[in-house]
């Protein structure tokens, strides 16, 4: 353990204008050469900087490998070999087939990244203890537990039984076993609740992309939504408590228009719908990727890399007129930015860029596959570099969330009610009665590739269905991904998943 009277020593990034700018590596710096618990954590801005790696670690879920672990291995999201780009070495089939081993790259990846955002946690909250315990001080605790509870969340939905670290070392001798799943859900909970008090409703526009109690609310909600397959209990009521704690405060709502979610104009506090944000800026370590993984080498300047597409089963599955589809390019495509902005996109033979639905899983073509442009492109883009926010928790998230679990509960007129608000924003004509199937396929509508898909199909019993692509029903034991074999082979306390 630390002494109450240990030297910290690190720089501090001033200023702190917004959470915009956490994660900004050109930031000024101010070197503090000693720092101890009596003269540092005094201020907003000091705080600040001791909770901004945490907060960078929420960045998997919009790029990373917690993402691909996510949305690949669904029934919405591919990644196709196009000739010799994206084979990667089967990486991105075996994750489409679900056949991947303990080996996988992205498997550690996730594993690795989501226990440094544990890992920093971690040692925030020992620095953040032995300060003085002002308000401010335990509000930046509170926003650390859930973000924290968030790495675990993800850690529990993607492993089962994972190692339960919460201090700042670990003995290397003795290298932490796993803790049951239940037992980590229910730690996960514990935190939430305990932080609630302590959290903000809303922190403005300086404050934007920090935990509030929407968020934590949102993520019981999430827990509760899934606690059947982390627990084996359902539990459909504490969902709809957690999802009326955040419809009831009055601090979100739906936006008027499926445009209006994702609009640059409205990023900040304008945007009504967001709950947990990872805002980032068209620089590098601090960006959004999406476009480039998806669109088309000649669509932007910045030559994107032509790869995650969406499956045809998916895309057909969209009703007529839904507005939502204007999110997916097929057909004829044009330049997206840039000097030549709006003339005809061609491919690298050029030939007519033309996006088609149905495609194959190896030996694609460049113009194979529908493709995601959910969020616009930023036009202060700068090469690879783009600043669109992504928000891992939206508010219609929450309302779909309590819709289910009504369905669940047998109170239908209240779900179909609910289902009805995303719908008819979409463009849709409403239900007249909601099933199970129709929520499932809204959340997938209206959620894709938010990291959510994979969730989904789990809970609801679709994991062992085919899809275009995947015509072989999974095995069970897929419903969890391996403990990487590395982290095996260096802890003899870790048990392997089993099938693998």
């Amino acid at each position: 353990m630390f002494e109450k009277n240990q030297i910290i020593r690190f720089l501090v990034p001033l200023p702190f204008i917004s959470l915009l700018l956490w994660s900004c590596t050109d930031l000024e710096e101010t070197p503090y050469d000693v720092v101890t618990p009596s003269n540092f954590y005094k201020t907003e801005a000091e705080l600040t900087a001791a909770v901004v790696p945490v907060y960078n670690s929420l960045g998997g879920a919009s790029w990373g490998s917690y993402m691909f672990l996510q949305d690949v291995a669904s029934d919405a999201i591919v990644v196709p070999t196009r000739g010799g780009d994206w084979d990667d070495g089967g990486k991105w089939r075996e994750l489409q087939l679900h056949t991947w081993s303990p080996t996988h790259p992205e498997v550690n990846g996730a594993w690795n990244g989501i226990y440094g955002g544990v890992a920093k946690a971690n040692s925030t909250l020992d620095n953040l203890g032995r300060a003085e315990q002002t308000d401010l001080v335990k509000t930046y605790i509170a926003e650390t537990k859930v973000l924290r509870a968030v790495f675990y969340w993800w850690l529990i939905d993607l492993f089962g039984d994972v190692p339960l670290v919460t201090d700042p070392a670990t003995d290397p001798d003795n290298p932490p076993a796993q803790t049951p799943r239940k037992d980590v859900f229910d730690f996960i909970v514990n935190e939430i609740k305990e932080a609630l008090p302590n959290l903000e409703e809303t922190h403005g526009s300086s404050g934007y992309g920090r935990v509030t109690t929407g968020a934590a609310n949102t993520l019981l909600a999430t827990l509760y939504l899934n606690a059947g397959v982390y627990t084996g209990t359902p539990m459909w009521s504490e969902t709809v408590a957690a999802c009326d704690a955040v419809i009831n405060s009055g601090q979100y709502s739906l936006m008027p228009t499926v445009q209006d979610v994702f609009s640059f104009d409205n990023e900040g506090v304008a945007n009504t719908e967001y709950i947990l944000v990872y805002a980032t800026l068209p620089l590098d370590g601090v960006t959004f990727f999406r476009h480039q993984a998806t669109l088309h080498y000649n669509q932007l300047p910045s030559s994107p890399w032509n790869g995650f597409s969406v499956l045809t089963d998916f895309y057909n599955s969209y009703e007529t007129g839904d507005a939502r589809l204007d999110q997916i390019l097929v057909g004829q495509q044009y330049v997206l930015a840039g000097p030549n902005a709006g003339d005809s996109a061609f491919d690298r033979q050029g030939n007519p860029l033309d996006f088609q639905i149905d495609f194959p899983l190896i030996n694609a073509t460049e113009s194979d596959g529908p493709r995601i442009l959910k969020w616009p492109i930023d036009p202060n883009m700068s090469g690879w570099f783009a600043g669109d926010d992504y928000a891992i928790f939206r508010y219609s998230h929450v309302l779909l969330a309590k819709a289910e679990a009504e369905f669940n509960l047998g109170n239908t007129a209240e779900a179909t009610s609910l289902v009805n608000q995303v719908r008819e924003r979409a463009g849709l004509a409403p239900l007249a009665s909601v099933t199970a199937d129709d929520i499932y396929q809204e959340r997938g509508h209206e959620l894709l590739w938010e990291g959510f898909r994979r969730q989904d199909m789990i809970r609801t019993g679709h994991w062992g269905d085919t899809w275009s692509l995947h015509d072989t029903p999974s095995p069970d034991y897929t419903k969890l991904y391996p403990i990487p074999q590395i982290q095996m082979d260096a802890n003899p306390n870790l048990v392997q998943n089993p099938g693998y």
